[in-house]
């Protein structure tokens, strides 16, 4: 009995030491959670040298910045931003786009050269002068939880010491007008609005089922192409779309915050942030959509306006001996009612001149001066084409029309 006795005590102490052997309790660092803590960025590899920025360079990075892991009391995923002065106190200082996770951080050559633009206000010196450039991190823990049953994050952005490099920019302007942009980065809308096959996010629906935002007469676009976009047609409640940046991809895109509305415009920039879901309007009508991709900001508003509602659409021209060489040609429309926007696939056989019209006749046609996009006025001057097969795009309530080469 003895021997049972003293075997029953070693499982009930062999229980009680396992039943201590507990998770220890996570502590954050107190100035972590303040924000007050720092860490340590170190100085590049090349001191005292001048980095060179080069346009051809653009996809390559200029050089890496290493940083040790901030203490935060846990093992955290770090996501790392690069910020950048014209002084070492980083009071006027512009973020870089990219982040990484990892101590490594790379500075991107495109990234610096426009933040450097910022940094000017716009007007970048030409010819451009070497500037001492001074460069920190910012830490960023996305989920840093004081107990497992709160889920507001208590880790605030952490910031490292400040390096100084010396950078050599190349030129660029901040803004221009559309016509004299040397690119322009469209945003498309992808839905249930045209008349065809719906949610092609790809070059082959445009026109049918995908559709470009166009530009603005007066409005200016930077270095990458932002600025103000827009389309005006008819939406119905039964029809539902999303807003994208890039013809095959979901990870730049604006949907609505809080159910199929358009009251709530929210920005995807990436894969894994939080995606919105479809626009629907609340009554049928003609819609304004403004978007402006500088400073990311979309409207989906609804004008009052009656306009007349063509039976058809032509391209006529040197293609065809403005129209004494055969009929013109024929331009789809993009919705079954209510349509104002007209596409079509056409081989121009040499440089000549176009303008749209109806009916085959000179009563109501569009045209203007610049190629391969541009604002049509009515009764405007021939539009300038050169050779080569275009997908044409044209809306006829805000002369947006653009030929884009296949």
């Amino acid at each position: 009995m003895k021997n049972i006795n003293i075997l029953i005590l070693g499982f009930v102490l062999m229980f009680g030491f396992n039943a201590c052997q507990e998770d220890p309790i996570v502590t954050i660092n107190p100035s972590a959670e303040t924000g007050d803590m720092t860490f340590q960025l170190n100085q590049a590899r090349y001191t005292g040298y001048t980095y060179e920025l080069l346009e051809s360079n653009n996809d390559l990075d200029m050089d890496a910045l290493y940083a040790s892991q901030p203490e935060y009391g846990f093992t955290a995923a770090v996501t790392y931003y690069i910020e950048t002065s014209f002084t070492e106190n980083m009071a006027d200082a512009v973020e870089l786009p990219s982040s990484v996770q990892g101590e490594k951080v790379s500075i991107n050559t495109k990234e610096l050269n426009r933040a450097i633009l910022q940094l000017y206000k716009g007007q970048m010196p030409n010819p451009t002068v070497a500037k001492d450039m001074y460069f920190r991190l910012k830490a960023v823990v996305s989920q840093a939880l004081p107990t497992p049953l709160d889920t507001v994050p208590t880790v605030k952005p952490l910031y490292s010491n400040v390096v100084k490099l010396k950078v050599l920019p190349y030129f660029i302007e901040d803004k221009v007008s559309f016509d004299k942009a040397k690119k322009l980065t469209y945003w498309y809308i992808v839905g249930t609005l045209g008349k065809g096959d719906h949610w092609i996010n790809d070059a082959s629906g445009v026109g049918h089922s995908t559709i470009p935002l166009g530009v603005l007469e007066g409005d200016l676009y930077d270095g990458e192409g932002n600025g103000t976009f827009s389309y005006t047609g008819y939406i119905k409640t039964s029809q539902n779309f999303k807003i994208v940046r890039d013809l095959g991809s979901w990870n730049v895109q604006w949907g609505n915050a809080d159910g199929k509305a358009i009251n709530k415009p929210i920005l995807k920039l990436k894969d894994g942030d939080a995606e919105g879901t479809d626009f629907q309007v609340p009554e049928d009508g003609y819609y304004n959509i403004t978007l402006n991709s500088i400073n990311n900001t979309l409207k989906i508003e609804k004008v009052q306006i009656t306009p007349a509602v063509h039976p058809n659409m032509g391209l006529v021209g040197t293609i065809n001996d403005w129209g004494g060489g055969g009929a013109d040609v024929v331009l789809q429309p993009f919705q079954a009612e209510n349509n104002h926007y007209w596409y079509a696939t056409y081989t121009v056989a040499a440089a000549g001149e176009v303008k749209f019209r109806v009916d085959n006749k000179w009563d109501l046609n569009w045209g203007n001066s610049t190629f391969p996009q541009g604002l049509a006025t009515p009764g405007g001057p021939n539009v300038p084409i050169a050779a080569g097969t275009y997908t044409i795009l044209f809306n006829d309530l805000d002369g947006f029309y653009q030929f884009i080469k296949k």
